[in-house]
């Protein structure tokens, strides 16, 4: 496939994606969801990939999905399903969004997220999905469904409970409100907390170590790990897809799209 949303690289073992949407702060277009997870595909027997880094390009991570998203981009979506087929099962309950994360949650090589500055929704789900998170300080994480009045998915409810308990997992999804580099870093939410500069140096020469590393003594320490969340994952995603289908029937769904696109703040009326 030939990735227009994103940039691959790839040098002694180490895959590096760029998010490639600076101007929209990365956020996920259908184009990108099938990017990745061409990606996923064609990386995950390479011998040649040991490691995979992600990163965003410009001064964001990722803003989430892109929910401005054109006509065009639902057009190149319906394409893309169709070119795909059933390997995917891209229609499924849980959808190509669930899909695509279950695919990164079950992938067998080390992931590091190199999370460069926002990071929210779809985008921190992107971020809390990778194995080891370095964060430059000017990194953000926001779990923003609530500000938009959709519950949390692609994983969320699932791997922040995990990175960080269920209090604080609960108050980031309730309240969308924002959690800094600093804090992520106090909360085990982010593995190492560098200066902006330093980041991709940091997670690349980390990544070079892992792909330096016994290959299959690491995939096997991710397995062992994998395996004992991989079933909750999977269970989690489609409790996910069925409280998403009930969600939207709810009026403060479409006013809470509504009101982001229109830049505005929402009215809620709690239907």
């Amino acid at each position: 496939m030939e990735y227009q949303d994103l940039l691959f690289s790839r040098e002694r073992g180490v895959a590096l994606v760029t998010l490639n949407r600076p101007e929209r702060l990365n956020a996920i277009s259908p184009r990108m969801v099938h990017e990745l997870l061409d990606v996923v595909e064609s990386t995950e027997h390479d011998d040649e990939t040991k490691v995979v880094v992600i990163t965003g390009a410009g001064r964001g991570f990722c803003a989430g999905a892109d929910l401005a998203g054109t006509p065009e981009d639902r057009a190149a979506d319906v394409e893309m399903d169709e070119q795909a087929g059933h390997r995917r099962m891209l229609r499924g309950p849980i959808g190509h969004w669930g899909v695509l994360y279950s695919a990164l949650g079950h992938y067998p090589k080390p992931v590091i997220a190199a999370v460069n500055g926002v990071s929210a929704g779809a985008g921190l789900s992107l971020a809390l999905v990778a194995d080891i998170r370095v964060a430059s300080t000017a990194a953000r994480f926001i779990s923003v469904f609530a500000r938009r009045g959709l519950v949390p998915d692609t994983g969320t409810s699932f791997h922040l409970t995990q990175l960080i308990g269920r209090g604080r997992a609960i108050e980031m999804m309730m309240t969308g409100d924002e959690v800094d580099a600093a804090t992520a870093h106090q909360w085990g939410l982010v593995n190492r907390l560098v200066e902006p500069d330093r980041l991709m140096d940091e997670a690349m020469a980390l990544a070079t170590k892992l792909a330096s590393g016994s290959s299959v003594t690491i995939e096997l320490t991710k397995q062992l790990v994998n395996d004992l969340t991989r079933e909750g994952l999977d269970r989690q995603l489609q409790n996910e897809a069925w409280a998403g289908t009930r969600n939207a029937l709810a009026e403060d769904a479409g006013e809470g799209q509504r009101a982001f696109i229109e830049g505005r703040p929402p009215q809620w009326t709690g239907r």
